[in-house]
């Protein structure tokens, strides 16, 4: 069974993108690595099939957790964003943080994984 990394997938977009890949391509294990902040949510993900989805919860900026699920799947949708810009405007630590390390953090653990043959970067 093929399987993927859904990064930021208890989001509306990630959650979504989750669901259609279920639907359509059951053949296709899903961990989806989502901090659970405001704008992921568990209910998104609800009813989707434990032996085809399996949630992490973290960060995207955890070099460690990062590293092991990309060597575990063929490839990476990154969906994993602070995206509320607003917010941004109060504290814009949480977008540098998630936006750019943690985009950074997937690309080096892309870069020292042999099997991974795609990342998607919305």
């Amino acid at each position: 069974m093929k399987k993927i990394l859904v990064t930021g997938g208890a989001g509306f977009i990630g959650s979504n993108f989750v669901h259609y890949v279920v639907e359509h391509h059951p053949e296709v294990a899903i961990i989806v690595l989502d901090k659970l902040t405001y704008a992921g949510n568990l209910h998104n993900l609800a009813g989707l099939p434990q032996e085809q989805v399996k949630l992490v919860v973290g960060d995207i900026i955890d070099g460690a957790l990062v590293d092991s699920l990309v060597k575990e799947v063929a490839a990476v949708v990154h969906f994993a964003v602070e995206s509320h810009n607003d917010n941004s405007l109060e504290d814009p630590a949480p977008f540098i943080q998630t936006n750019l390390v943690g985009t950074y953090t997937l690309l080096e653990a892309e870069q020292e994984s042999s099997n991974l043959s795609l990342i998607i970067s919305r």
